[in-house]
């Protein structure tokens, strides 16, 4: 894991840092509902928590490829700090109600409110980013075993194709610029 993948995940969570400069117009009862269910399923907290899922496969990475411990633990350290410094809750959580009144009923979003507030829904708050988290794991163990598989049938498509151009003979050559004018 290096510095690039670092930055893919800081502009995968870049929208998540600014919201736009445009005012929110007034809440409608959904986005209001909404805004209740986005508060009661603990969603500040779980982005935060995803962030952090995300961020261990690629740390867990730089030390497995043998980046001392200290620099791992700092880029982890510069991480979190971004994210705090640019996840800007009061102003991503109205886009995210807005989002769940946009795919929800009023009385949609009531039954999740009411489902949230029983004790299976709170269990649920806390288990569901650890069973995602375990899950991904366990998809990804399966996926990087048969990369192997993978990357032969890619190579043989690749083989295939440079075939099939040879055959067909050179391809044209891309025009080069408009000779200059002016003395060299």
């Amino acid at each position: 894991m290096n510095i690039a993948k670092l930055l893919v995940i800081a502009a995968l969570i870049a929208p998540f840092c600014h919201a736009a400069d445009t005012p929110a117009p007034a809440p409608s009862n959904g986005q209001v509902l909404a805004t209740k269910l986005v508060e009661l399923a603990g969603t500040k907290g779980l982005m935060q928590q995803s962030f952090e899922i995300g961020l261990k496969p690629a740390l867990d990475r730089m030390r497995a490829q043998g980046m001392p411990d200290e620099l791992v633990d700092s880029i982890h350290a510069e991480s979190q700090k971004f994210f705090k410094e640019n996840f800007e809750w009061d102003e991503i959580e109205p886009q995210i109600a807005k989002l769940y009144a946009d795919a929800f009923t009023e009385a949609e979003l009531r039954e999740l409110l009411a489902f949230y507030e029983t004790p299976t829904g709170s269990k649920a708050v806390t288990q569901m980013p650890v069973l995602m988290q375990k899950g991904m794991a366990m998809a990804m163990g399966r996926i990087q075993g048969k990369m192997p598989e993978f990357q032969q049938k890619v190579g043989a498509l690749i083989q295939a194709y440079r075939a099939k151009a040879a055959k067909a003979g050179p391809a044209p050559a891309a025009p080069g610029p408009a000779p200059s004018s002016q003395p060299q």
